[in-house]
């Protein structure tokens, strides 16, 4: 799983996920939010493995 966070102009998100980057937190993303995405993607992937 790849995750990407920082400061990512927006015009870059569609090239980073079309590259496969499962999600992008940018600055002041809320943190329970962000946990949550991650817990969603983690699970997801070991459903699927």
């Amino acid at each position: 799983i790849v995750i990407g966070g920082g400061v990512i102009p927006e015009q870059d998100h569609a090239a980073l996920e079309a590259a496969g980057v499962a999600a992008i937190f940018g600055p002041g993303t809320n943190v329970l939010d962000a946990g949550a995405r991650v817990l969603d993607l983690v699970t997801g992937k070991r459903r699927n493995a």
